[in-house]
């Protein structure tokens, strides 16, 4: 059982996961975004993945609402333009990985 001292710590950790996890993620989103095309190294879904987990923790943890990962991308700097080649990218994969 949490007293109220360890509920509180276990939020600040939480927190600081969910802050490590999503410095992680970004950087993974912009490898994503810079990768080659004829021969990614990153993987799209991934990345996109963890942006959806993003987004259901903000919304269960924080109560902030976003319609999914594009407007959160959108909210957060990210251009139409990459929200768009990140989607593309996405497909991309998935066609290569259906050939395999």
């Amino acid at each position: 059982m949490l007293d109220k001292k360890n509920n509180q710590e276990l939020c600040s950790c939480i927190v600081r996961i969910k802050e490590m996890f999503l410095s992680d993620t970004f950087i993974l989103l912009d490898c994503v975004l810079t990768d080659n095309p004829l021969d990614p190294e990153y993987s799209a879904n991934v990345a996109y993945d963890r942006l959806e987990e993003v987004v259901r923790f903000e919304e269960l943890y924080n109560g902030v609402e976003c319609k999914g990962v594009s407007d959160y991308l959108l909210k957060n700097g990210y251009t139409l333009n990459d929200v768009e080649l990140l989607n593309k990218k996405r497909i991309d994969e998935k066609r290569r990985h259906a050939h395999i």
